[in-house]
């Protein structure tokens, strides 16, 4: 993920903030900061980057990486159209939303060896939930006023992040 702008990344993390509530992922980071980049900005706990146990059977860690991916696909379509439809107050063209649809599709063979036919259902979903969700026009001033707190501190932790929410009826 690239930024043109301080305020394109403050519109991109607030995205990914709330999709985490969305996707019921609060649990899974522990802070947001604008001192990193692309999902970087997403701080994850460490049992976020399970990568499996000889101990634990084949298909739980299977499904614990996959709903992990899961949640790092709805945050990049987050990060994506909070940017594009709140700051920009637009619409993703089909070739952005192709190349967000490919970079998905890419992370699901690398990390779940899921085919193509397996993922669109799974972004399509999240995409036209997010698309739904960033067009309601009082979550549109709520998520500006995240993102000008996030500018103002940098870093919120994960309390921060659960309070703020709340207080902006984000959550």
């Amino acid at each position: 993920m690239k930024y043109r702008s301080e305020d394109d990344k403050c519109y991109g993390v607030a995205g990914m903030a709330v999709g985490l509530s969305i996707f019921d992922a609060e649990d899974l980071f522990t802070e947001v900061t604008l001192d990193a980049e692309g999902l970087d900005c997403i701080r994850f706990a460490p049992d976020f980057y399970f990568a499996g146990n000889p101990r634990v059977e084949a298909s739980r860690s299977w499904h614990h990486i996959y709903g992990h991916y899961q949640v790092q696909m709805g945050l990049a379509i987050a990060n994506t159209l909070c940017r594009k439809m709140v700051l920009d107050r637009g619409v993703l063209d089909r070739k952005q939303r192709t190349e967000l649809l490919n970079a998905a599709v890419a992370d699901g063979q690398a990390l779940c060896q899921l085919d193509r036919d397996e993922v669109e259902p799974l972004f399509d979903k999240s995409y036209s939930y997010l698309m739904r969700v960033f067009s309601n026009a009082d979550i549109r001033h709520a998520i500006s006023a995240f993102a000008a707190q996030l500018k103002q501190r940098r870093t919120l932790s994960r309390a921060d992040v659960a309070e703020l929410l709340q207080e902006l009826n984000l959550r």
